[in-house]
C-alpha cells in the first residue's frame, strides 16, 4: 500500500529535473536539449494532473524545479545583498513558491477546461493562461518558458512569428491538448497530433523566416569591454582604467576604419561615483578624439542611467525604465514604496520613461545608426523591448548588464538565455555587454556568442553586418490577436464538447 504514495514524490522529483533541462545548460548536446525539455514538461506535468494526480504534486513538482534552479539565490543574497543566510534561503523559497503558484495556476485551470471542453478547450486555457501570466503577471525576476526555443538557431527564429510569450502558449497548448486527449481515452496518435503540428511549426517557420521584408544593410565595428570591475563599488578612475583597455583593443584592431562606424559599449556600471545627467564638453571630446561613438552604464542621482557620447551630436541620455521589485525598487503604489523604504532603510531607484528620443544614434557614411539600449533585466521584457525599439526606431539592441552579482553561479548563462530571443522576436542583433562576464552577441537569425566566464576580464572586436528584418512579432497587437484567438478557441471547444444527458 506505501508504493503509490512514495511514486508520488519520486516522479514528482524527477519531473522537475526535466523542468530544470529546460533552461539550466544553455546550447546543451547542439542545442537541441531545451526546445525538447520545454515541449516534453508540460505534457507529462499535465498528464499526471489529468489523470488523477493530486493536485499538490503538480504545485510540487514546478516548486522543485524552480528550486533546483534558483540554488545560487541564498549564497548570491548572502554574500552581496547582505541578508543573513536564513533570511536569503527564505528569501529564495519565497520567489520559488510565487512562481510556481503562477504555474499551477495555468495548470489547475487547463484541468477544468477540459472537463468542460475536451482537449481543444484545454490546449486554449494553457496557452492563454500562461500568456496571460507571463505577460501581465507579477515577476521578482520576469522570465519567458519560450525562451528555451532560442537554444537552437532554427527554432528561436520561429519567435519572429509568435514571440517568447507565444512560444510559451505553443508549448503548454500542445501539451494540455494531448494529455486532455490520453485522460479521455483518445488514442496515442490523436494525443501526438498537437505536439506534432507545434513541432511543424517550429519547423516551417524557422524557415519562413528567411521570406520576411528586410531593410538596407548596416554595418557598424563594435568594441565592448567586459572590465571585472566588483559589483556596486565606486572608486576614483573607473572611466581612465575603462578607456586605457579601449585603446589597447582600439589600436589592436585599427578601429575606426575609414568609411566604417565604430561604436565602443561599455557595460551597466562601468562609471560609477558622479552624476552623469549634466552636458559635459570633456565626455563628447573623449569620443570624438578617438573617432568612435561611445555608450556607456553609469548614474546620476536615483537613476540608473546609459549615456552616450558621439562627435557632432548632442549627449543621449536614458534612464531605466523597469527597476526590478525588491532589487532596485519596492514594489507597489508610489506612497507605499516610500512606506517601504523608511522602514527597510532602502532608496527606491526612480523610473525612465520611453520616449521618441530612446535611441542613440550613431553617424555613418551611409545613413545613421540608431542604437536602443536595454539596463540589465529590461532585456527579459519582451513588450518593453518591443516598445522601445519602436519608439526609437532603432536598427540594434545594446544590453548593458552588471552581473558581477552573480558571483560564478549559474545566472549569468541563464539571464543571458533568457535574453537571446529578443533578436529574431524583433529582427536586430542584441550586443550583451556584461561587467563581468558573459559578453556576446545575439544575432537576429537567431545563432548567439557568449564569451569568457563568469568573474573575468574580456575585450572584444565584433564588425557587425546585418538587415533589421521586419518580424510579425514588432506589432504591439500580436499579444491581442493571440489572446482573441485562444479565447475564440476555449469558446468553441466549449460549444462542441458532448454534453453528458
Amino acid at each position: 500500500m506505501r508504493r503509490p504514495s512514495l511514486l508520488q514524490p519520486l516522479s514528482a522529483l524527477v519531473l522537475s529535473g526535466v523542468f530544470v533541462l529546460a533552461f539550466r545548460f544553455p546550447g546543451a548536446l547542439g542545442g537541441w536539449l531545451e526546445p525538447a525539455m520545454a515541449l516534453l514538461f508540460p505534457l507529462l506535468l499535465l498528464d499526471g494532473l489529468f489523470k488523477g494526480r493530486h493536485a499538490f504534486w503538480t504545485w510540487a513538482t514546478v516548486l522543485a524545479g524552480l528550486i533546483l534552479l534558483y540554488l545560487w539565490v541564498p549564497q548570491t543574497l548572502a554574500s552581496k545583498g547582505g541578508l543573513a543566510f536564513g533570511m536569503a534561503l527564505l528569501g529564495m523559497i519565497l520567489l520559488a513558491l510565487w512562481e510556481a503558484t503562477g504555474l499551477w495556476l495555468v495548470a489547475a485551470g487547463s484541468r477544468w477546461a477540459s472537463r468542460r471542453a475536451g482537449p481543444l478547450g484545454a490546449a486554449c486555457a494553457a496557452a492563454l493562461l500562461l500568456l496571460a501570466w507571463e505577460t501581465w503577471g507579477f515577476h521578482v525576476y520576469p522570465w519567458t518558458w519560450g525562451a528555451a526555443f532560442g537554444a537552437l538557431p532554427w527554432t528561436a527564429r520561429s519567435a519572429a512569428f509568435l514571440g517568447a510569450s507565444g512560444l510559451s502558449a505553443l508549448a503548454w497548448g500542445t501539451g494540455a491538448w494531448a494529455a486532455a486527449t490520453l485522460a479521455g481515452g483518445g488514442s496515442l496518435r490523436r494525443a501526438m497530433t498537437g505536439p506534432g503540428l507545434a513541432v511543424a511549426f517550429l519547423l516551417l517557420a524557422g524557415g519562413a523566416w528567411h521570406l520576411l521584408p528586410r531593410d538596407t544593410e548596416r554595418r557598424l565595428d563594435v568594441a565592448m569591454i567586459q572590465p571585472n570591475f566588483p559589483p556596486g563599488q565606486r572608486w576614483l578612475g573607473m572611466e581612465a582604467e575603462m578607456w586605457r583597455r579601449s585603446d589597447t583593443l582600439l589600436r589592436a584592431q585599427g578601429w575606426p576604419r575609414a568609411g566604417q562606424p565604430a561604436l565602443l559599449l561599455w557595460p551597466e556600471s562601468s562609471v560609477l561615483g558622479r552624476d552623469d545627467r549634466h552636458a559635459d564638453a570633456r565626455l563628447s571630446a573623449e569620443a570624438a578624439s578617438r573617432g568612435v561613438a561611445w555608450l556607456f552604464g553609469t548614474e546620476g542621482g536615483p537613476f540608473n542611467l546609459v549615456r552616450g557620447e558621439a562627435a557632432g551630436r548632442p549627449m543621449f541620455l536614458f534612464a531605466k525604465t523597469e527597476p526590478m521589485p525588491f532589487g532596485e525598487r519596492s514594489p507597489g503604489p508610489e506612497a507605499f514604496r516610500r512606506w517601504m523604504d523608511r522602514q527597510m532603510g532602502f532608496v527606491s531607484q526612480e523610473a525612465g520613461e520611453l520616449t521618441g528620443s530612446c535611441a542613440f544614434s550613431i553617424p555613418s557614411p551611409s545613413g545613421e545608426v540608431r542604437v536602443h539600449p536595454l539596463i540589465c533585466s529590461e532585456a527579459l521584457l519582451p513588450g518593453r523591448t518591443r516598445r522601445g525599439l519602436a519608439l526609437g526606431r532603432a536598427d540594434l539592441l545594446a544590453n548593458h548588464t552588471n552581473d558581477g552579482w552573480f558571483d560564478r553561479s549559474i545566472a549569468t548563462d541563464l539571464h543571458a538565455a533568457q535574453i537571446r530571443l529578443r533578436a529574431p522576436e524583433l529582427g536586430v542583433p542584441l550586443l550583451r555587454a556584461t561587467l563581468s562576464g558573459k559578453s556576446g552577441v545575439f544575432r537576429e537569425d537567431g545563432r548567439f556568442e557568449l564569451w569568457g566566464e563568469p568573474l573575468s576580464e574580456g575585450a572584444y572586436a565584433v564588425p557587425l553586418r546585418w538587415r533589421p528584418v521586419r518580424t510579425p512579432a514588432r506589432s504591439a497587437w500580436l499579444v491581442p490577436f493571440l489572446t482573441t484567438l485562444l479565447s475564440a478557441g476555449l469558446l468553441v471547444g466549449w460549444w462542441t464538447q458532448p454534453r453528458k444527458a
